[in-house]
């Protein structure tokens, strides 16, 4: 809108004259006589209007400093986001980072507010109710709420549907400066209404649900989810943090683990535990007298081809007294769960990286496998096997907790049973790692796992997974080059390849090789992205799944946070201390008066949230406060 254009606003909303009647020259001498009176005030007034198209930030920064130093300023108005630019065009969502936080820079520097109008996205038209809410805000994404939100300071997943109305507690974030992980404050987490979502699937079996506008991190900056594609990386975490201190004994968390993979412990039911192996039942009988005492009787039973543990109570039960058992695992949430139920207590993962290692050894005697093929290739098969995708998913965040990567495949059992979820690990480092932390107690498993080592030690590592993806190339190390005067020819013959053209720059470098280029460049950035927190994880698949209550937090200073194992973007309105809505219900239906308004004050970081009545007068572009009783 031009300047001309608003001025005529705010003549006709102060001499309250019908606009079509200034816009047209038929205004009669008392409506002109209104006119002069709004045109003297106005023009006493201190209001400038800058009309420069698509201005940046930091020039508008200048101009408001200036002004202020010259004039004086008591408010800024943006009219309105989206038209603004900031200093980065890689990545929309950094733009607008960048804006709204230049934003409440001016606010602090020149101590005034700072009103900006912001387009809302299409989704409130597709809601049969069309109040405005947090989640239409342009370019801010939502996830559904079994989501999984990385506590920092519990060391432990948590649904982001449990954290709605929760502020002030620490998620794990990424540094987007120095690419480490990080705790960092959540300001809030709430509830964003219903949407559209889309499921987002990773090569490592990672897996998302997310609004189309939710943005992940790529490596040429932050992309929507209806802006990628299969093949494209995503940054995922390489570790997560572990508990500083034990809060349960090695013991409990061997018997934890037993009981989770092939126990038997629902309610009504003999709690019972099953293996094919002596030396395993007899552990476990043992482990359960360690744990409680003369609580329980444990009883081992020979069957056909395997061994039964019956871990009865010592005591007779009543309605008073129920197997200790029974209890400990209904306190760990675990109690009553069926195979394809069952996941890892929260209260494991806030172990330390001994105890964690533990219960993943003792879960992995169950169904897990560590096998050294006999065939000519002889290639090591680890993997643990559940029908459970939540266990299977609370494994795979236990692996990282002891920095170890995985992968999640889904087997087929071609109609005998629900489909088996592997928690696989192939990379050579990750093996060593898990065979020093982990191993396994089974009979005859040290031989395997001393195969796998041998195996391991003769074979040079090829680390074609662990890669940082292609498009670095152009976007971190050919700008490098350029300053620094490096033809491609003399890089290739620094990193001691042959010369062959553009076609170096068509594959993603492992981190070695990037921190041979970064040397070669003297690239800080690519130092750091070579020594970096990130796991860069291929889409394997994008696709529609269905609509539903989705949620966000916003997240202080970093703007993101670690969710299902994968870096995601927080919430846009982050900067801002108040939200203001315009809500017209009769717009929308058509039993409501049209002059009806709401004012919805959404957020208020210094006050309460609440609804304002107002009324629109359309032909006069003001809102008014309604005649009060």
């Amino acid at each position: 809108m031009s300047k001309q254009a608003l001025v005529q606003r705010l003549i006709c909303s102060e001499a309250k004259v019908d606009a079509y009647l200034i816009s047209t020259g038929q205004a009669d001498a008392h409506a002109f006589e209104r006119i002069a009176g709004a045109m003297d005030r106005l023009s006493q007034a201190n209001i400038w209007i800058d009309d420069t198209p698509a201005l940046p930030i930091s020039e508008l920064r200048a101009r408001a400093r200036r002004m202020k130093a010259q004039q004086g300023v008591d408010l800024v108005v943006v009219d309105y986001l989206q038209l603004m630019r900031g200093g980065r065009q890689d990545s929309r969502v950094q733009e607008v980072s960048e804006i709204s936080s230049g934003l409440k820079t001016i606010a602090k520097e020149l101590s005034v507010p700072v009103l900006a109008l912001s387009q809302l996205s299409r989704e409130s038209e597709r809601r049969e109710n069309r109040k405005p809410q947090l989640s239409d805000l342009r370019d801010s994404g939502c996830l559904t709420g079994e989501s999984l939100v990385w506590l920092a300071g519990e060391s432990r997943p948590v649904p982001i549907r449990d954290l709605v109305g929760r502020g002030g507690f620490e998620v794990l974030a990424l540094n987007p400066e120095t690419w480490q992980l990080e705790p960092r404050r959540a300001l809030r987490a709430f509830h964003s209404g219903i949407k559209p979502v889309f499921r987002l699937q990773l090569r490592s079996g990672r897996a998302i649900r997310a609004s189309a506008n939710h943005r992940f991190l790529t490596a040429e900056g932050w992309r929507r989810l209806d802006e990628l594609a299969p093949g494209d990386h995503i940054a995922t975490p390489r570790w997560l943090p572990s508990g500083d201190h034990a809060t349960m004994t090695d013991d409990e968390l061997a018997l934890l683990g037993h009981l989770i993979g092939d126990g038997c412990t629902l309610p009504r039911h003999t709690i019972q535990y099953t293996t094919k192996d002596r030396e395993l039942a007899e552990l476990v009988a043992g482990l359960a007298t360690r744990v409680f005492g003369a609580g329980v009787r444990p009883r081992i039973n020979a069957e056909r081809s395997w061994y039964q543990v019956y871990l009865a109570s010592a005591d007779r039960l009543t309605h008073g007294h129920r197997n200790p058992v029974a209890v400990w695992l209904e306190g760990l949430g675990v109690f009553g769960l069926r195979s394809y139920e069952k996941r890892v207590p929260d209260a494991v993962f806030g172990q330390t990286m001994s105890g964690i290692g533990v219960f993943l050894r003792h879960l992995w005697a169950t169904d897990g496998c560590i096998h050294m093929s006999a065939s000519v290739d002889r290639v090591p098969g680890v993997y643990y096997a559940s029908s459970s995708r939540d266990l299977s998913y609370g494994i795979r965040s236990l692996l990282l907790q002891l920095n170890i990567a995985s992968h999640i495949g889904r087997v087929s059992q071609s109609g005998r049973g629900r489909d088996q979820y592997h928690v696989g690990i192939s990379g050579g480092d990750d093996l060593l790692r898990f065979i020093a932390l982990v191993g396994d107690l089974r009979p005859g498993a040290d031989d395997h796992i001393a195969a796998i080592a041998d195996r391991l030690d003769r074979t040079e590592r090829n680390p074609n997974r662990d890669v940082v993806p292609a498009p670095t190339w152009r976007t971190i190390v050919q700008p490098a080059m350029r300053s620094a005067g490096i033809s491609g020819r003399s890089l290739q013959a620094s990193l001691g390849t042959a010369h062959n053209g553009a076609a170096l720059y068509a594959h993603g470098m492992s981190r070695a090789r990037a921190t041979q280029v970064a040397a070669a460049v003297r690239s800080e950035e690519l130092f750091r992205l070579a020594e970096s927190d990130v796991y860069w994880d291929p889409i394997a698949a994008i696709e529609a799944d269905g609509t539903e209550d989705v949620f966000d937090i916003t997240v202080d200073c970093v703007h993101n946070l670690i969710v299902n194992d994968i870096v995601v973007h927080n919430s846009i309105e982050q900067d801002a201390d108040v939200v203001l809505f315009l809500y017209r219900p009769g717009m929308h239906k058509e039993d409501i008066d049209r002059s009806v308004t709401e004012l919805l004050v959404e957020k208020n970081r210094n006050g309460p949230t609440t609804k304002i009545d107002l009324h629109f007068q359309a032909n006069q572009m003001v809102f008014y406060e309604p005649a009060r009783e």
